[in-house]
């Protein structure tokens, strides 16, 4: 699947981070991150069943939470940005939407109806067990201003399209920043890691091994990717290597003492 994503982007001639015809306008468009701010969490967007909440309802206090912007028209990233979405939430089955982290697409265009959005999570929910969810709002401008400002989500109108960045923005349980993953392909380990991130190291069935992999990575801001720590790596082989030699000393001081005894 991602190799098809890349084989259509050369085809394309599309970069992986912005839709965008007048490059004129390419210091306009873009991610301001803004880690550890809020979220806007009090304009009102619409559900699928066009009812007006706000993100202070919507986003389970309990859970961290995966926010996407996009816009449902879009003919070529958004969808790339949606299906890549899609592969790495497939990727684990420990950790799921709606059960153990809020998932959320909010469009940016204001022109995007209801029903447009109802269609996006029909697809899209299709492939989510019944306990899961996946939920898809629009908004006025006025909001989408307000909410996109809050993330450092910069966008432009380009006649009849957008010029935006693509990625996802992973909010803690207090609905703060706490990462960003560019691009609309996403490595199942940083997306994992991400998550694991924002709850604190506790999310879903995770088990010792996923706090460990988390200790021994950390998020590299050049390369936008998770890698090793190396000196985290090395303290964690010398503890293992200490409790190693603490129980081959002590099945060793056991085999003496019963010696002793005969």
């Amino acid at each position: 699947m991602k190799a098809l994503f890349v084989i259509l982007f050369l085809l394309l001639g599309l970069s992986p981070v912005f839709g965008i015809t007048d490059t004129r306008t390419l210091k306009e468009v873009g991610w301001a991150e803004r880690l550890e701010d809020q979220i806007d969490l009090y304009s009102e967007i619409l559900d699928v069943n066009n009812s007006k909440k706000n993100l202070d309802k919507i986003l389970d206090p309990t859970k961290p939470t995966v926010f996407i912007l996009v816009y449902y028209t879009c003919p070529r990233m958004c969808s790339f940005l949606l299906d890549g979405v899609l592969e790495a939430v497939s990727s684990n089955e420990k950790i799921r939407p709606g059960v153990d982290y809020n998932l959320v697409a909010l469009s940016f265009d204001e022109s995007d109806t209801v029903e447009i959005a109802r269609q996006k999570k029909k697809k899209y929910m299709k492939n989510l067990n019944e306990n899961e969810q996946w939920d898809f709002f629009v908004a006025d401008t006025g909001s989408i201003e307000t909410i996109t400002q809050s993330v450092g989500f910069n966008f432009v109108k380009d006649g009849d399209e957008f010029a935006h960045p693509a990625g996802i923005i992973f909010l803690t349980k207090e609905r703060k920043i706490s990462r960003y993953l560019t691009g609309v392909m996403f490595d199942p380990r940083d997306f994992n890691l991400a998550l694991l991130e924002a709850s604190g190291g506790a999310i879903g069935k995770s088990l010792l091994s996923d706090k460990v992999l988390l200790y021994c990575y950390g998020f590299d801001p050049v390369g936008k990717k998770y890698a090793l720590k190396a000196l985290n790596v090395i303290k964690l082989g010398g503890v293992v290597t200490l409790l190693c030699i603490g129980v081959f000393m002590g099945f060793m001081w056991l085999k003496r003492d019963k010696k002793g005894d005969q």
